[in-house]
């Protein structure tokens, strides 16, 4: 009766908006629901998930969200959100030169709103992306993000996740993937204060050309980039000097990342990625592509980290991975003089987790990390987090 109920109220707005004037349309209800016209299918979808957090001390299992010091702050902070539940649309149409398909998908990880009352948060933009046979534009996930990424409830400290406007062109067999993608720049560069500026001088886009391998016994995947780091008179992190002067640089970078399967349904993922420049693809912008003199000369700075974890089945529906990761930085400190504390130079994170799936479609979790956190100044600090999850994909 519901989902009846629910299939008339969605045909009737449709029809109340004239999307699909003059059309016949068909209603379909498999895993997500479907519209089709004549020549078009539109499939809704997303995901509900509460994520509920407690962590000692106060502070984000991140590469810069951890709390310096012993016991600063709270002594531990509790959190319930549903900011990453998830809604998506999806078109696949049939054209003259094959298919289109499109994608639009939103998360609730905007502007937040306090937690007294109504616990808002703003819509955000994911992912708002076209392709059409080899070819693809807008904004979704690099190609130098690792392909195999750990089956854990938080998010890797090293994780090299970054989501852009791009163009790119793939092949596609069934033993091996090429890609090479043209996505958008930011330059990311640390001042003689300690903070990283953008001076939004970029010229050249990021190129990424990742190639993925499917052999019987798993997944490989090695992702390269070329970058141009430039600034163009730019202002420092005070938001009052401006440079007098013009500098650049080459910077490069390398990921790999793949998964081995191992007994029965079980497997090893891993990662691993070094570069010179890498900058903001590392650990969520933790570090810089390099430092900028007062004088305005850049020099890029090396960015390494690395991640693995086993995944184990216990049966069809329960599985725990075990994890550690790790991300570092060689930050030029000729150039960096003041405010050590702000700068980033290491950090590790251990998890181990419990996963069910009781029923199709949903998640429920329970997981364990502990990280620690380290800065140019010889100060570090140290988080230990649970994280409880229950999620719903429909």
């Amino acid at each position: 009766m519901k989902t009846n109920l629910k299939k008339s109220l969605l045909f009737s707005l449709l029809l109340s908006l004239n999307l699909f004037a003059n059309e016949e349309i068909v209603i379909i209800q498999k895993d997500s629901l479907e519209l089709k016209t004549k020549n078009t299918v539109l499939s809704v979808g997303g995901r509900v998930q509460l994520d509920t957090e407690y962590a000692w001390p106060k502070g984000i299992h991140s590469a810069k969200g951890i709390v310096l010091g012993e016991s600063v702050g709270e002594s531990g902070h509790l959190n319930f959100t549903a900011k990453n539940s998830r809604l998506w649309v999806k078109t696949r149409t049939h054209s003259e030169l094959g298919v289109v398909r499109a994608l639009i998908e939103t998360d609730f990880k905007g502007v937040e709103g306090t937690q007294t009352n109504t616990n808002s948060h703003g819509i955000r933009l994911r992912h708002a992306f076209v392709e059409l046979q080899n070819w693809g534009a807008g904004q979704t996930n690099s190609a130098f993000n690792a392909d195999t990424t750990l089956d854990i409830l938080l998010t890797a400290i090293n994780d090299t996740l970054v989501r852009q406007p791009l163009i790119r062109y793939q092949y596609d067999t069934t033993l091996f993937n090429y890609t090479i993608s043209f996505e958008q720049p930011e330059s990311t560069l640390i001042d003689s204060s300690g903070v990283i500026i953008t001076p939004q001088d970029d010229v050249v886009p990021d190129i990424i050309n990742r190639f993925i391998y499917y052999p019987k016994w798993g997944q490989l995947a090695l992702s390269v980039m070329g970058r141009y780091i430039n600034q163009d008179h730019a202002v420092l992190g005070d938001g009052i000097t401006q440079l007098n002067s013009r500098d650049s640089a080459f910077g490069y970078g390398a990921n790999l990342s793949g998964k081995i399967k191992v007994f029965n349904l079980d497997d090893i993922r891993f990662a691993s990625h070094y570069g010179k420049g890498v900058g903001r693809y590392l650990a969520y912008n933790a570090y810089a592509a390099g430092s900028i003199s007062d004088e305005g000369k850049i020099t890029l700075q090396p960015s390494f980290g690395g991640d693995i974890g086993y995944r184990h089945f216990w049966n069809n529906k329960l599985r725990t991975t075990i994890a550690y990761s790790y991300a570092a930085t060689k930050n030029n400190l000729d150039d960096i003089k003041l405010n050590l504390n702000k700068v980033n130079k290491s950090v590790h994170s251990s998890q181990i987790n419990l996963i069910w799936t009781p029923i199709k479609n949903s998640l429920l979790g329970i997981e364990y990390a502990y990280a620690k956190r380290k800065v140019e100044s010889g100060e570090d600090g140290e988080i230990k987090m649970v994280n409880i999850m229950i999620r719903y994909d429909f």
